[in-house]
């Protein structure tokens, strides 16, 4: 049982458990989305929390054009299309201290024999530039500076400047990301251009160092009592430091006193080795996720937030469907650079989500198996906190055991056993907590959040404590419902021939 027998003082606990079993209507549990990320460097903001309002503009002004906030707030809130339905509040996290910004670059060698264009994109955000018959190499990455900074969303500012490099002058486009840390080493660069006679060099983007950690740890306290059911991350998957934190965050909420479970998203775009290499030895991790896209020049961040919009506007009308989005609106890897089921199979294993990406030179990236890291020995092929809609299943059948036992007219009511005549109206016999339990169960089932109304009937329990007769006692056992993940078909034929005359 949850609550130590050592309490006293008017509380309601509950604690989820898994266990392997080889008077209302259930209601559905809003979704609400906390964003961690940092402003861009030099602005100054509010340091509280900042509800969205539907606008990725109005994250901007306030955070910082380019900043991780606004980025995430763009693929929550996108220029075409509808935008998240559910509350998303923004929470800023200060640089760490001694922090400093990544850094990359563009160097053009030669003059334009032709006339050109060209495309560039910056962590997945895009400008275009245009090259004259003569320019020169400092003109056009003149332009290339020009045509970055115009575009307000971009993740870094540009300058050409000349420095000294291994004893000669190099002059080049010097790309500085907009905040600090070390999460801008994760800013790519990618262009498309026409520049008949000239070459170009891209320098990746690097130097960035010392990402949040106390910082993030007291940020955590800017969400109060609200029920986040997802936070954000918008750091590398591979800061471990930073996985743990959300981690304890996390496993905080789940908490029997706080009952408030939540699962976390962190973006990914590396490939099988290398992001597993961080996923395998979390085993007992059920709060963060990888959003993942193999191979995408888009910022990480981008694509945990538009894994997180589609998520959440699953589970906030359908909690027991599990996703199935197009990531529209970002730029998927290469079809070279997708994995091949065996391969995204064993990702599954060792606790990372998988992406699959549509056929054609535009095809997007799609979300395939959206799963925690959770994969402990000892739950063998199918471990009970592995797939994010499981999480959710249990989010929703704990609000609603919660607003069964929080509500009022049972706090400090009289309880008595199911024998005893009363005529008390505020009295409450075991009895009476049972019904709802049953009508909780039927409702769930309607719901497909769980399968098998009868064992939970069967099996619940509700109690007087054999100790404290003023401490209730309940359990309800559950059987979450499945997804279709694998369909396994046969089909037999045979050759049609003439028969005997």
């Amino acid at each position: 049982m949850g609550l130590s027998q050592s309490a006293i003082s008017r509380v309601v606990g509950v604690e989820m458990t898994y266990k392997s079993f080889s008077k209302n209507g259930a209601q559905l549990l809003p979704q609400r989305l906390a964003v961690f990320g940092q402003a861009s460097e030099g602005v100054t903001y509010p340091d509280e929390k900042y509800e969205g309002e539907g606008s990725a503009a109005a994250v901007a002004n306030r955070f910082g054009w380019g900043s991780p906030l606004h980025l995430a707030a763009l693929q929550l809130y996108p220029e075409n299309g509808t935008g998240a339905s559910f509350p998303v509040d923004f929470i800023p996290v200060e640089a760490g201290a001694g922090a400093a910004a990544a850094a990359g670059g563009i160097i053009i060698n030669g003059d334009a024999s032709a006339n050109g264009s060209g495309k560039i994109y910056i962590g997945g955000k895009k400008c275009e530039f245009s090259v004259s018959k003569g320019d020169s190499a400092a003109v056009i990455m003149g332009n290339i500076a020009a045509a970055i900074n115009s575009v307000l969303e971009m993740p870094a500012t540009a300058k050409v400047e000349t420095k000294e490099t291994g004893g000669s002058t190099v002059t080049q486009v010097t790309l500085t990301a907009k905040w600090k840390g070390e999460s801008g080493n994760g800013i790519k660069i990618v262009i498309d251009a026409n520049l008949t006679g000239a070459t170009v060099t891209l320098i990746t983007f690097s130097g960035g160092a010392t990402d949040p950690s106390t910082t993030l740890s007291s940020a955590f306290a800017k969400m109060g009592g609200v029920w986040y059911t997802c936070l954000l991350n918008t750091w590398n998957y591979n800061n471990t430091g930073i996985l743990d934190l959300f981690k304890a965050e996390g496993e905080r909420r789940w908490g029997v006193m706080v009952k408030q479970p939540c699962f976390s998203i962190v973006g990914c775009t590396d490939n099988f080795a290398a992001r597993t290499a961080t996923t395998d030895v979390r085993k007992d991790d059920y709060i963060n996720a990888l959003g993942v896209s193999v191979g995408s020049p888009e910022l990480p961040l981008s694509i945990a937030a538009r894994y997180a919009f589609f998520a959440l506007e699953t589970f906030d009308k359908n909690p027991a469907q599990d996703v199935k989005d197009t990531l529209t609106g970002l730029l998927a890897g290469s079809e070279e650079e997708q994995e091949e089921y065996t391969v995204r199979n064993n990702a599954q294993n060792k606790g990372s989500s998988t992406n699959v990406r549509l056929a054609g030179k535009n095809g997007c990236a799609v979300m395939n198996d959206f799963i925690t890291m959770y994969h402990p020995d000892t739950e063998g092929k199918y471990p009970s906190k592995k797939y994010v809609v499981d999480i959710v299943k249990l989010q929703n059948i704990c609000y609603n055991v919660r607003l069964i036992m929080e509500q009022d007219d049972l706090k400090g009511a009289p309880l008595v056993a199911d024998g005893d005549v009363v005529t008390n109206p505020k009295a409450v016999q075991p009895k009476v907590i049972v019904g709802y339990f049953y009508n909780l169960a039927d409702s769930l089932v309607k719901n497909a959040i769980i399968t098998d109304a009868a064992y939970t009937k069967k099996n619940m329990t509700v109690a007087i404590d054999d100790e404290n007769p003023k401490r209730l006692n309940t359990t309800f056992p559950v059987k979450l419902s499945g997804n279709i993940e694998v369909s396994s078909n046969d089909i037999y034929f045979a050759f049609n021939t003439g028969s005997a005359a």
